[in-house]
Parts: C-alpha cells; sequence; structure tokens
C-alpha cells in the first residue's frame, strides 16, 4: 500500500500529463484509505473539471469545503464553476 503523499505525487504527474483517468484512481485510493483527506477531494475535483464533469467537480470541492473550511483552492475552484 501506497502512502498518502506517494499516492497524491502520482495523481498530480499524472493529471499534468492529461492522464485524468489514472489521475483520479490515485485520489479516489487516497480516500479509501482517509476519507476525510480534503486535499484528495479537491484534487479529484480538479480532474473533474478538467473532464469537464462540472456537477461531480462541485461536490468534491463542497466536500473538500467541508471538511476544511480553510481549503482557499477548493473555494476558488468551486466559486469558478458556480459563476459559469
Amino acid at each position: 500500500m501506497k502512502k498518502e503523499n506517494d499516492l497524491v505525487e502520482a495523481g498530480k504527474f499524472s493529471f499534468l500529463n492529461e492522464n485524468y483517468e489514472e489521475a483520479a484512481g490515485y485520489f479516489k485510493e487516497i480516500l479509501k484509505q482517509s476519507p476525510q483527506n480534503a486535499e484528495a477531494y479537491y484534487n479529484l475535483g480538479v480532474v473533474y473539471e478538467a473532464k469537464n464533469m462540472l456537477k461531480e467537480a462541485k461536490e468534491l470541492f463542497n466536500k473538500a469545503l467541508e471538511i476544511s473550511p480553510e481549503y482557499k483552492l477548493a473555494e476558488e475552484h468551486l466559486a469558478k464553476l458556480v459563476g459559469e
């Protein structure tokens, strides 16, 4: 079982290389291990946003903010999506 930090890095790397399905898999794996990981919800939301799955992205950004109300990046992405 990979450590969360390794999974976050692998997920970000996959995302940057536009391997969205692979990136989503890494972030979902983190959430299986740690269901209260706001960063994983945020990153998965970014993947879904890139895939134009905006409803799912909004839900994930909201979940990240529910866990961590001070999560500025999630707040910014959510505001951008709500504005569309």
